[in-house]
């Protein structure tokens, strides 16, 4: 799977936009139809006196924003779960549209052109079309949006007839039937171009592509999970890792654990919310302070369903029963190859190691690089899990295989690191937690724990999809700045949970970037961690564990056939525009 398809796929997700708040929306809508009035008085009228331009506004007002702004509010009343702004942007979307066109009537209105008044049927039709599509899809409503589409068209007619400003000939009863004609027809051709994108998804995964356009939507807008379903159904079971580094001090046991799967695909399907449901998961059973890490792991391994975390509670759960907790000295150690470099904590036979490239974009690793990583740390120590620190988000979406030369440094530096000579000291750790109101935090906060090596190590957790390297490098400078006014000389690692909880609103890469409150609070937690070191005892498991994940094939598939979609759509989509209008066009002049 070529980076650039997974860049193609993804992309689409930056069409979605937080709305503005409901009362501009308002307001536009009103302004809207104020300055058509106006324009249309001052362009067509013939005297442009203070009164006609009054009265222009007014008539304008009547035209087009209360057929908008009482389409909105019945459809608001008949479903009262659906957020008002939401539905106020596709009223002002037909608003626009009827503007337009009304507009484009009285400029051909002293003219000969044949299809002047079909041009407002074609409107009509067009804002039928978009009504329906939102409905269907993003207030997922299967046939009652037919109904806010036709009542926005009956809204729009009954006040076109009323007014004065458009002259449409033809009785009442013929003109709302020329509205519904010219809708039925754009509508059949939608349905057509849905016919022709289906080939593919329903090739692929027997999945009809308007279903998983609203199951997609339904759980990007309302949090429905029905999408996880089908991810089950074209899942596959994989067998992966599960490691647990744990510290029993006096006031609880501080665990750093990371279930090699990948905490996507986005919102609160899958795996997303792992990296604080975990947490939360081992709180209340163990009374345990739980960091949850992220492994060298991609898409791949997403799990299908949130219910997959009870097998990472039952892995976990086996192996804490074995454990056996002993005294332990710590050491800390950094290795580099070229732009790789990998931080090391070593624990009587166990390492728990960090890779790197900041500055340099550090995004996912390959499972099997990762195994391949592990088993090189494991030519010096017995056991070794390796993390993929996940802190320097630069926009590129990539991941790092194996046989790149990526690959082959961060094997060098994590072979480098395990190989140097270390100042081990007795093990004291101590921990501090940070909530913070930032829109690309996830619900884990920040967790720091600093552990008493040689220099110490300030271990900075942040349940986020990927920081800045900017961010990165102030947080680390902060942290070291505060090992000094401790007197302390202290090392810090940043990572991140690349939680894809937070890719709920705009796009799958949200990183955070340069935040002074969460700058500030990270030194704090510092000093913190520092002041709340205590001694522990030390013990960890590395163990496979199986669970259903999206899998390798399946990936590339989605990624394939979304694409296909696309292409497809986009070759389609004019020709069935073209088609619709033309065919309008004529059978309305038959009328």
């Amino acid at each position: 799977m070529t980076m650039s398809n997974i860049k193609k796929a993804v992309s689409l997700t930056n069409a979605f936009i937080s709305l503005p708040r409901a009362e501009y929306l308002l307001s536009l809508m009103i302004i809207i139809g104020v300055v058509f009035g106006i324009l249309t008085s001052l362009l067509f009228a013939s005297a442009a006196a203070l009164d006609k331009v009054f009265e222009g506004a007014l008539q304008g007002l009547f035209l087009l924003s209360i057929p908008a702004v009482l389409t909105s509010l019945l459809i608001k009343l008949m479903i009262r779960k659906i957020p008002f702004r939401r539905i106020l942007a596709a009223s002002l979307i037909g608003q626009i549209i009827y503007a337009l066109a009304y507009f484009a009537f009285l400029m051909l209105s002293s003219t000969a052109f044949a299809y002047k008044e079909a041009i407002i049927f074609v409107a009509a039709s067009l804002a039928f079309v978009i009504w329906f599509v939102v409905a269907r899809f993003v207030f997922i409503l299967k046939w009652r949006s037919f109904l806010f589409a036709a009542l926005q068209v009956i809204i729009y007619g009954v006040f076109l007839i009323t007014g004065t400003v458009i002259a449409v000939s033809g009785s009442p009863m013929l003109i709302i039937g020329k509205f519904f004609i010219a809708s039925a027809v754009f509508l059949g051709f939608v349905y057509l171009f849905f016919m022709i994108i289906n080939a593919p998804m329903k090739r692929n995964f027997g999945l009809n592509t308007l279903d998983a356009v609203s199951l997609f939507l339904a759980h990007w807008f309302y949090e429905s999970k029905t999408i996880e379903d089908e991810f089950e159904r074209v899942g596959e079971e994989a067998e992966t890792v599960l490691s647990a580094f744990l510290f029993k001090r006096k006031s609880g046991t501080v665990a750093f654990v990371t279930p090699y799967v990948h905490y996507g695909p986005f919102g609160s399907l899958g795996g997303s919310g792992f990296s604080h449901l975990l947490a939360e998961e081992l709180g209340k059973k163990y009374g345990m302070d739980a960091f949850i890490f992220h492994g060298t792991v991609t898409h791949d391994l997403n799990p299908v369903a949130s219910s997959e975390l009870e097998k990472i509670m039952s892995a976990f759960d086996s192996n804490y029963k074995k454990c056996r907790f002993s005294n332990s000295s710590v050491a800390f150690s950094r290795g580099r190859s070229e732009e790789c470099f990998a931080e090391s904590l070593l624990f009587k036979n166990s390492a728990f190691v960090g890779i790197s490239r900041a500055p340099e974009t550090t995004e996912d690793v390959n499972f099997g690089l990762g195994l391949a990583l592990m088993a090189e740390g494991e030519k010096r120590i017995p056991s070794v899990s390796v993390i993929d620190q996940h802190n320097a988000e630069t926009g590129d979406i990539t991941s790092f295989e194996p046989g790149s030369g990526v690959g082959f440094n961060y094997m060098a530096a994590v072979s480098d690191s395990l190989s140097r000579k270390t100042k081990p000291g007795t093990l004291k750790i101590g921990v501090s937690h940070k909530m913070l109101q930032l829109p690309n935090l996830g619900a884990a906060g920040v967790k720091i724990a600093v552990l008493s090596s040689s220099p110490h190590y300030a271990l900075i957790l942040i349940d986020s999809n990927g920081i800045s390297p900017e961010l990165q490098e102030k947080i680390v400078s902060a942290a070291r700045a505060v090992g000094a006014g401790r007197k302390l000389k202290l090392e810090a690692g940043v990572f991140t949970t690349d939680t894809h909880s937070v890719n709920a609103v705009r796009g799958v890469v949200n990183p955070l970037r340069d935040e002074g409150e969460l700058v500030s609070a990270i030194e704090e937690g510092v000093r913190e961690a520092i002041d709340e070191m205590q001694p522990a005892a030390f013990a960890s498991f590395k163990e496979r564990f199986k669970i259903h994940v999206l899998g390798a094939k399946q990936s590339i598939e989605i990624v394939s056939t979304v694409n296909a979609v696309v292409a497809v759509a986009k070759i389609a989509a004019p020709l069935i525009i073209i088609g619709s209008i033309i065919s309008i066009l004529w059978i309305i002049s038959k009328i």
